[in-house]
């Protein structure tokens, strides 16, 4: 039944039967389109991250409140969980000193960040591979930190990825995250009983700042820009992005964009 769901609600959302086949349309769709940036970019203004360039609703207060979060130091092993094109995960590992492993389900994804890594100056530093929630890959107790972006609703067996992500991080590592509460099929009111009954102990939990300000203008850009996204991109690879501008508002009205940190209890 939750998968049925998820179908329809990727159908609804993005005009694609499934996630998989809908980010791969969409980071084509990026990778072609400077509009698409400067749409968010005029929106964002100074919080605006130029250097992550991510598809998500990322500010440079995210940014930066993750980092802190995570607070890793030189040499440590991070991971970032649907990682996308993977900006902000090699950010963070640029200013922390940290080793990066990015996974996605996206192969699209996959390929554009792991032809990014010279991008940050992160050659040996930075790898990237297939992988999702529920079985990304990575070594058990592997990773001093963990993070992801505006993802995490899209595994509707929340305590299921939660389990994978305690697997993967070391005691006492930090798991670092935004995403929405409330007002999407199998996104709990609050993720808290969520984390504490995966083993996790929460440090951060806020709302973000005027993020439903900023996702409602970029939304507006999209579809006062519809024709020319369509002529820049193709009509295949823009309707992703404009069928989510148009049916995403109604939604947001009684969600909350968060940002959470939450530490792995240490073993008894």
């Amino acid at each position: 039944m939750k998968t049925m769901m998820m179908s329809l609600i990727c159908f609804m959302c993005y005009g694609k039967w499934n996630f998989k086949s809908a980010y791969n349309t969409i980071y084509q769709g990026q990778e072609k389109s400077a509009l698409f940036k400067e749409i968010v970019k005029t929106v964002f203004k100074d919080e605006f991250p130029e250097d992550a360039d991510t598809l998500s609703f990322l500010t440079m207060s995210d940014l930066n409140r993750l980092t802190g979060i995570l607070a890793l130091k030189k040499g440590e092993q991070l991971a970032d969980i649907a990682c996308g094109r993977g900006g902000p995960g090699m950010w963070v590992a640029r200013k922390t000193g940290a080793a990066v492993r990015g996974v996605d389900i996206s192969e699209e994804a996959v390929a554009a960040a792991t032809r990014r890594i010279p991008d940050f100056g992160l050659e040996r530093k930075a790898e990237f591979g297939i992988g999702s929630f529920y079985a990304t890959g990575l070594e058990t107790h592997g990773c001093d930190g963990i993070m992801s972006v505006d993802a995490l609703w899209l595994a509707p067996d929340r305590n299921r990825a939660l389990r994978e992500i305690s697997r993967v991080l070391k005691p006492g590592g930090r798991f670092a995250f935004t995403t929405w509460d409330g007002n999407i099929p199998f996104m709990p009111d609050d993720h808290k009983k969520n984390l504490e009954d995966s083993g996790f102990d929460i440090e951060v939990y806020e709302e973000t700042r005027g993020w439903k300000e900023r996702q409602l203008a970029v939304y507006e850009g999209i579809i006062n820009a519809k024709a020319m996204l369509e002529k820049e991109m193709g009509k295949r690879l823009a309707a992703p992005i404009i069928k989510e501008a148009k049916s995403t508002p109604p939604v947001l009205d009684k969600s909350r964009r968060i940002i959470v940190g939450a530490r792995k209890r240490q073993y008894r």
